[in-house]
């Protein structure tokens, strides 16, 4: 295969008409002004939820800090407005920030956003200080622009952060070291916690549980949205960020533990909200973006009527009972110093530092863990800048099965034989109709320049198009969230250069990962803008260099996602990124056979048009 490179046309593709792609047909079942709350109020959504959580985060602190061990500076209660309204704006930069992370759908913009907000906070410190503190995500934000350049975690290990039994451990053990500190602050009786610290820690095992019951409960088993490079970039940025508090702590320790707790407790708050929208419409099974803005709209009326009213009560309850609780609490010391081993009781030591350091580290983890799980089980980024699927309509029989034109081998009939025989030997449908065979390919824009006979034959057999983003050259050297406005050229190029080729425009843009600025928003906008919808996947097959043949691990999570939805799986079955694939690692027709009798006779493979439309009828198979 040719090197990669990026063609330049040598005049600029002609823009697309406004007029046709705004009657285009909205999603059955979505409102009218979807496509408008997208377009123009996207921004406008950021800050409000970025405002929403800083406030909710603020309020927070200053009830948590009534007494003096969250203090060591100043009592926070008698903060003036100076003070508040800054501890207001350092959350609201730990909200923006945890809010990029997770529309950009990649851990790396999120570390480049913590280290710029990271110099903002820590600027009183000192030019050298602040820098100091921000080197590390910062510098790993640059080199990752580079593709061998991280590559120190196993993709078994990136695997493994991910497992249920890890996360409850991150969860768990933090929580308990911040439950004892608290009982053993109590028990000096020189810092008296009472149930203040109950707040935080209550937050933040909801947040943790409820992230936890989603990533168990979801809907896709096996259409985790992170490739393999995507987790080891978020392995990278949770140990730079962590790097990055241990620094700003032993440079200034009592004010960068409350600088960073406050910080942190804004990213908290934005990381529950988005499990909440991204959790209820996943129980629903929202289909396109469209509907996800409907249900989510029904979920900001739910917490306003029912949540906040909750919380109120409960602080309320707090208040009026504080010298019942208090006492359970006594009681509740008085029974852990009995259970607990003496040798743990020793405290090493100043008391308020242990325990700011503590409940700290309770908060990071809960971030670093959170946005990566998150952009794993729900694009809100996609939903909001364009219209994009994960999956389409169920019980239809319909499947979509999708593979990198990359990862096909070179003038090979045999392949294109097995879907011939999927379409002659399957079952018929109910009009006693053939059953369609259809591959749905991803092009970048090299390819439709490099391939433009072969591609004209491949469509002339029936098989779907579709674009995917273009692989920049390994020479540019930073975050891929520098490289917007040449991706998107890329993409009005692409768009134009596949017109020309089949006489149509292009319909589906695939979101890859962010090495290749698939999930960028400007990308995701301009996309919107040319027409085009976005789609990812509902069951992601990776198959490993040299594979022959599936796994049985793989051939079971085919046959259980489609049986279990009943048809409208979306399947990607990719070699990895395109620039490692080689005569040794592509899709044989053997390997085709084996995915074609995983998903079974009984459902039809057919174009992503046809499994994800927008006038779906209402017929069940």
């Amino acid at each position: 295969m040719a090197s990669k490179r990026t063609p330049t046309p040598t005049q600029q593709p002609p823009q697309p008409q406004q007029q046709e792609h705004q009657q285009q047909q909205r999603e059955r079942g979505t409102p009218k002004y979807a496509s408008f709350l997208r377009a123009r109020h996207a921004i406008f959504l950021v800050i409000l939820v970025a405002t929403l959580s800083a406030a909710l985060a603020t309020l927070l602190f200053l009830y948590s800090s009534t007494s003096s061990t969250t203090t060591t500076n100043s009592s926070t209660s008698n903060s003036t407005t100076n003070d508040i309204l800054r501890l207001a704006f350092i959350s609201f930069l730990g909200s923006l920030t945890t809010l990029v992370g997770i529309l950009f759908g990649d851990s790396l913009s999120h570390a480049l956003t913590f280290g710029l907000a990271m110099i903002i906070v820590h600027w009183g410190n000192g030019i050298s200080s602040s820098i100091l503190v921000a080197s590390p995500p910062l510098l790993l934000t640059f080199i990752s622009g580079s593709k061998n350049a991280l590559v120190g975690v196993s993709p078994t290990s990136s695997d493994l952060l991910f497992h249920p039994m890890i996360i409850r451990s991150y969860c768990l053990i933090p929580f308990i070291l911040v439950i004892h500190e608290s009982m053993m602050i109590i028990s000096n009786n020189t810092n008296n916690l009472e149930f203040r610290v109950a707040p935080i820690c209550f937050i933040t095992l909801v947040t943790m549980g409820l992230m936890h019951v989603y990533y168990m409960h979801r809907a896709h088993k096996h259409g985790s949205l992170l490739t393999q490079e995507m987790k080891r970039h978020s392995i990278w940025v949770g140990i730079s960020m962590l790097l990055s508090c241990q620094i700003a702590m032993h440079i200034n320790n009592s004010m960068s533990a409350v600088d960073l707790t406050v910080f942190f407790l804004g990213a908290l708050v934005t990381i529950l909200l988005g499990c909440t929208f991204a959790f209820v419409a996943d129980v629903w099974y929202a289909v396109g973006s469209g509907q996800f803005l409907m249900i989510s709209l029904d979920t900001a009326g739910m917490m306003l009527y029912f949540i906040c009213p909750s919380v109120i009560l409960l602080l309320r309850f707090l208040d009026k009972y504080e010298e019942s609780i208090a006492s359970w609490c006594d009681m509740f010391r008085v029974h852990y110093e009995q259970f607990m081993p003496s040798v743990l009781l020793q405290r090493i030591g100043s008391d308020d530092e242990d325990f700011m350091i503590t409940l700290l580290m309770l908060l990071v983890i809960s971030s670093v863990i959170g946005v990566p799980l998150l952009n794993a089980l729900c694009p809100i980024g996609g939903y909001l800048f364009s219209r994009a699927y994960t999956h389409g309509q169920p019980n239809t029989k319909k499947v979509a099965l999708c593979v990198n034109f990359s990862d096909l081998p070179r003038d090979n009939d045999d392949l294109w034989r097995e879907l011939l025989k999927k379409k002659d030997v399957g079952d018929r449908g109910r009009d006693n109709q053939q059953l369609v065979a259809v591959l749905n390919i991803y092009v970048t824009l090299e390819e439709l320049t490099l391939h433009r006979n072969e591609l004209q034959t491949i469509a002339k057999r029936g098989h779907f198009i579709a674009l995917s983003p273009t692989e920049f050259d390994d020479t540019n050297f930073g975050p891929s969230i520098l490289f917007s406005n040449k991706a998107t050229c890329n993409l009005q190029i692409a768009h134009f250069e596949y017109t020309e080729l089949f006489g149509e425009e292009p319909k589906w843009l695939l979101s890859r990962s962010a090495g290749s600025i698939g999930r960028h928003p400007a990308m995701l906008c301009e996309a919107r803008n040319l027409g085009m919808k976005v789609v990812y996947w509902s069951t992601l097959i990776m198959l490993p260099i040299g594979a022959r043949s599936l796994s049985i691990d793989q051939k079971i999570a085919l046959c259980d996602d489609c049986s279990d939805k009943n048809g409208g799986s979306i399947i990607y079955l990719t070699c990895g990124s395109s620039s490692t694939s080689s005569n040794s690692n592509l899709i044989t027709p053997n390997l085709l056979r084996e995915v074609i009798d995983s998903i079974g006779d009984s459902y039809s493979l057919e174009s992503l048009s046809d499994v994800a439309r927008d006038d779906a009828d209402m017929v069940l198979h």
